[in-house]
């Protein structure tokens, strides 16, 4: 409501196509009669989700209720809101993304992550809210990557556990880190 109140706009995120409809219904319940709350997410049709994307830049949208169709690319100056439901479900870099949709403009932005109130979370979770906490100012996101590599591992190249590292560094860097490793490898004596 705050953020309505200075006439800004809102995303919530609720990655579970599912319930959202449920989810929306709940909203509008809460919030003042005439608020425009609209749903976005990946299933719909093209044609639709680019109508809704296109009225919330436009304005014409207070409350875009939607999945992680937002989490990179956009850029709306006027949505200096999230609240990110269940984000225990998410990772670190994904809640840091989802975090850096807001407050891309001039007013002060709030991102709002949403446990259940009777959940009891894992440590991991847990750890990942924390970093987020911690590491909240900007140019964060390098030590974002670096505690979501401590949290998660590096994973194994050749192994079934590969993970973590990709994410971490992004897919470039990790395709040139690779093809670095691979050249030092096939230029070291190994016939000794």
């Amino acid at each position: 409501m705050r953020e309505l109140d200075r006439g800004g706009q809102v995303f919530f995120l609720h990655n579970r196509i599912e319930d959202i409809d449920r989810l929306q219904e709940k909203i509008k319940r809460l919030v003042p009669a005439g608020t425009r709350l609209r749903v976005g997410h990946g299933q719909m049709p093209s044609s639709e989700l680019e109508a809704v994307m296109a009225d919330f830049l436009q304005g014409r949208i207070d409350i875009l209720l939607c999945t992680m169709i937002i989490e990179s690319g956009i850029d709306i100056p006027n949505a200096n809101t999230i609240i990110v439901n269940n984000a225990h479900t998410f990772g670190l870099s994904d809640l840091h993304q989802l975090r850096g949709r807001v407050g891309r403009f001039d007013r002060p932005a709030y991102a709002y992550f949403v446990i259940p109130r009777s959940l009891s979370i894992s440590a991991v979770a847990s750890k990942r809210l924390q970093a987020l906490e911690e590491y909240s100012h900007l140019g964060a996101g390098f030590r974002i990557a670096m505690e979501d590599l401590e949290i998660r591992g590096a994973g194994n190249l050749l192994g079934s556990e590969q993970h973590g590292f990709i994410n971490a560094v992004g897919f470039d860097l990790y395709c040139r880190l690779l093809k670095e490793a691979v050249a030092t490898f096939k230029k070291s004596d190994f016939s000794s």
